[in-house]
């Protein structure tokens, strides 16, 4: 299997790199972080890993809407 750079999975995802670069940060999305001891690295990741993510993050539609309250247009101001 091969394995993503930071910019494949993001358009893997449908997403920034920024946004994957921050979720690795965060330890939120598995990856690999290879290179020398004291350097930054590559950062590799499983596809397998981004769908299992994305589907993680995912927020079902509800049964019934939700009514929502009407927002008011117009402030009215006390003298």
């Amino acid at each position: 299997m091969s394995r993503l750079t930071v910019k494949q999975a993001a358009q893997h995802a449908g997403v920034s790199e920024s946004l994957i670069y921050q979720w690795c940060d965060e330890r939120r999305l598995v990856h690999y972080r290879v290179g020398g001891a004291g350097k930054r690295g590559k950062i590799l990741i499983d596809p397998a890993d981004v769908d299992s993510f994305m589907a993680s993050v995912k927020v079902e539609a509800r049964d019934t809407p939700i009514r929502s309250t009407p927002h008011r247009k117009y402030r009215h101001l006390r003298p």
